[in-house]
């Protein structure tokens, strides 16, 4: 059984010779022929292909980024580099880069979604990303956002939560600003301007938007600004008044 067992070794041994023998033949012969194989084995970049809607971003500063990768060995290219390149973009949210055999480097675009402009000159975007686009590039239709510097996240959380509040009424929030106090100002439907303070914005505007529905149309449009600073008690100045006039409106609630 011993030798029995020591043949089946020795033939086991001989099959994996038999084997290796050609793969180190032919790593020999790739590595003498090299120069000749490594076209055909590891094609060279020769072609681009770029995909998403791009509505602000200019294709020409993506090929910008990838023209240092042409001509870049097939299996040589750092996709996870191009990748966090190209994101580096102003515009762009995401991006993703592929190869695709034998010559083809396949990039996708998502670009950023602005939900307001930040400031007179800025816009931000739904990842709270602050954006210094070309003048055109500011849609003055979206709603203005301020604050101090690195404020834009609460700013948007306020914003969002606010807006809770006027959509059902109707109203729209056209402005929101933060003092370095933390002292909020709304603008409604560009006309409006509320003042909330600093503490207990949720109710203060509450109250506001139920005495406004309450209104007659007539009366609401003539709504200039609304100072809810006072507890549960708020004043009007209506459009027309002189602004050294005592607010017309004092309310309790």
């Amino acid at each position: 059984m011993g030798k029995s067992r020591g043949r089946a070794d020795r033939g086991s041994l001989f099959l994996r010779l038999l084997l290796t023998i050609p793969l180190l033949g032919a790593g020999v012969f790739a590595w003498r022929h090299w120069d000749a194989l490594e076209p055909r084995l590891n094609p060279p970049l020769s072609r681009v292909e770029i995909h998403g809607e791009l509505r602000h971003l200019a294709e020409s500063e993506i090929r910008a980024v990838l023209a240092p990768y042409a001509g870049i060995g097939f299996f040589e290219l750092n996709l996870e580099q191009l990748r966090e390149q190209i994101e580096n973009l102003q515009w762009v949210a995401t991006a993703s880069a592929g190869r695709r055999w034998p010559d083809t480097l396949s990039v996708r675009i998502g670009e950023e979604t602005v939900i307001a402009r930040w400031g007179e000159d800025r816009l931000i975007t739904q990842r709270g990303r602050v954006i210094a686009p070309d003048s055109s590039a500011i849609d003055t239709a979206l709603p203005r956002l301020d604050g101090p510097p690195d404020s834009q996240f609460e700013v948007m959380r306020q914003y969002l939560r606010l807006n809770q509040i006027l959509y059902p009424a109707g109203l729209r929030l056209s402005g929101l600003q933060a003092s370095p106090r933390q002292s909020w100002r709304l603008q409604l439907n560009g006309v409006t301007e509320v003042v909330l303070g600093s503490e207990d914005l949720v109710n203060r505007l509450q109250r506001y938007v139920d005495f406004y529905l309450s209104q007659p149309e007539t009366e609401r449009q003539r709504h200039e600004v609304a100072d809810l600073r006072y507890g549960s008690r708020f004043s009007i100045r209506m459009r027309g008044e002189s602004r050294s006039a005592q607010p017309t409106k004092s309310k309790a609630l």
